[in-house]
């Protein structure tokens, strides 16, 4: 069965201030019912792809170049909340501004969908019941990334956009989530929740490899490879990666 494109970049650009590219040209698909990974080295323009994508950014002339759409629609056009009625970003990390508990921030999400609907669901598939009234100030570094999961899945947007947003978390956190996110976009999912794609960006290849559907595969800013994960991160690909860890024992039988 053929998959729909929910969203599509057409050669994207995102300039530095002061000059320089972080992305050049990029062009991408996101594909419904598919979990995609976005991986490459430190500074390749991962984080800033995901930030401009979903229009965490906004689309300054000054900065952007190039298209995005959401299905037909100009993506750039939209008003922000609409946006966000779409793809739900949740960064690397979740700081605290001002004493608010675990419950109202995940509340939070409703802005965009205008429901609490799920509010509870959403508590209960991150582990976050008896954590509900603790301040955020006062949680770990994972504990805040499943708080900022939760407030994602409140805002009820079928795309989810995942910033190394399981790297904080324990172990068990990170195959347990990953593990249900993944149930989310399923085609007989009987979810409360809206997920039909993720994109996380991720330097765990083990995890990347066991729920990744799809890659986007970053280099300098510039898009390498896109495509079906195993066929995607190929040794040619990799080599050309992570050039160290290929000569390494990191990846043994490498061809």
């Amino acid at each position: 069965m053929t998959r729909a494109s929910l969203f599509q970049a057409e050669q994207l650009s995102w300039c530095a201030e002061g000059g320089g590219a972080i992305l050049d040209r990029c062009s991408l698909s996101l594909i419904e019912g598919r979990w995609t990974c976005l991986m490459g080295p430190n500074g390749s323009g991962k984080s800033t792809l995901l930030q401009v994508l979903s229009g965490v950014r906004g689309f300054p002339r000054d900065y952007f170049a190039g298209k995005i759409f959401w299905k037909l629609e100009d993506w750039c056009a939209l008003r922000p909340i609409e946006r966000a009625r779409r793809i739900a970003y949740v960064g690397a990390d979740l700081s605290p501004v001002f004493p608010v508990t675990v419950r109202e921030v995940v509340a939070s999400g409703a802005y965009a969908s205008g429901s609490i609907n799920v509010l509870e669901e959403a508590l209960e598939f991150c582990d976050l019941r008896a954590l509900g009234s603790r301040s955020l100030e006062h949680l770990s570094g994972g504990e805040r990334q499943r708080v900022a999961l939760a407030r994602a899945l409140v805002q009820q947007a079928p795309v989810l956009f995942l910033d190394e947003a399981l790297g904080k978390m324990d172990l068990d956190y990170q195959i347990d989530l990953a593990a249900r996110l993944k149930s989310l976009i399923l085609p007989d999912s009987k979810s409360p929740f809206a997920v039909r794609a993720v994109v996380l960006v991720t330097h765990d290849f083990a995890l990347a490899s066991r729920y990744g559907d799809e890659a986007w595969v970053l280099c300098s800013g510039r898009v390498l490879a896109q495509g079906p994960f195993n066929q995607v991160l190929s040794p040619e690909v990799l080599g050309r990666l992570y050039p160290r860890a290929w000569q390494s024992d990191f990846f043994k039988n490498k061809e």
